[in-house]
């Protein structure tokens, strides 16, 4: 709304109202040709049940329990461990088969199926594609309008954009953890992966010294900064303790 108002304020109300629906229409458009740009067929192989059965099975089970039809699965050929989704299919790197073990890997995929069903594969493209119009309308204006007090206005609706964002991206991720504990059959998975995750990632910046993914040693506690608000993601610990909360309520409910 505050974009709104300052294309209003800055061009007037024809010209606001025609950058304002150009913008809708731009990111529209960029999402619809980013549905025509097909994966690389030397880096990821879409599966099917003969590949790896327990992987399409497991994922077979937990979308019927989502309610959602069946996701293309990819394997991408990717030493880093990492999964994630887009459209109506999920993506998992060789890397999160090594680091993983069966019932971790299948949590990692409950929880893209999370983001399937709550609709982020498109809500999250179109999200992310108006803020690049709109930072391109932003600097528009600050080119264009005289106005200081305009400029300015233009600048903060941009920033409060960003910001709450970020805000959303990272309570949609809680969301999706939130399918995930519902429809994978070893809930505690999530949580141990994870951690694991956590983990290599630590090993990889090289603030752990072990070159391990199952160590003996006592994992550090992530560090938090103040600067959460600029992040997309909500850290490991955050995540972590949320799955162990609403595990024991789960199970407080079942006694």
């Amino acid at each position: 709304m505050l974009h709104i108002v300052t294309n209003l304020m800055a061009f007037g109300v024809l010209k606001g109202l025609s950058i304002t629906m150009l913008s809708a229409l731009l990111t529209f458009l960029m999402y619809k040709i980013s549905l025509k740009i097909n994966l690389p067929v030397k880096r990821y192989s879409k599966i099917q049940w003969e590949d790896i059965p327990w992987l399409y099975d497991g994922i077979a089970r937990m979308v019927n329990r989502a309610k959602i039809s069946m996701p293309n699965i990819y394997i991408e050929d990717n030493p880093l461990p990492t999964a994630y989704s887009f459209e109506n299919s999920i993506v998992i790197s060789a890397g999160l088969l090594d680091v993983l073990n069966e019932d971790e890997v299948l949590a990692v995929a409950a929880h893209e199926i999370g983001h399937l069903k709550n609709g982020d594969t498109v809500i999250f493209p179109l999200a992310k594609y108006y803020k690049y119009i709109m930072g391109g309308t932003t600097i528009l204006t600050m080119s264009l309008v005289e106005s200081e007090r305009i400029r300015f206005l233009a600048g903060l609706a941009y920033l409060a954009y960003v910001l709450l964002l970020n805000k959303f991206l990272r309570s949609r991720e809680f969301k999706a953890d939130h399918v995930a504990l519902r429809i994978v059959e070893v809930p505690y998975a999530l949580k141990t992966a994870l951690e694991e995750l956590k983990y290599y990632e630590e090993v990889i910046n090289g603030r752990l010294p072990l070159p391990t993914i199952r160590p003996s040693v006592k994992r550090k506690e992530e560090q938090k900064t103040s600067w959460v608000f600029v992040s997309t993601h909500p850290s490991y610990d955050e995540r972590i303790a949320k799955i162990m909360a609403i595990v024991d309520m789960y199970r407080t409910l079942e006694i």
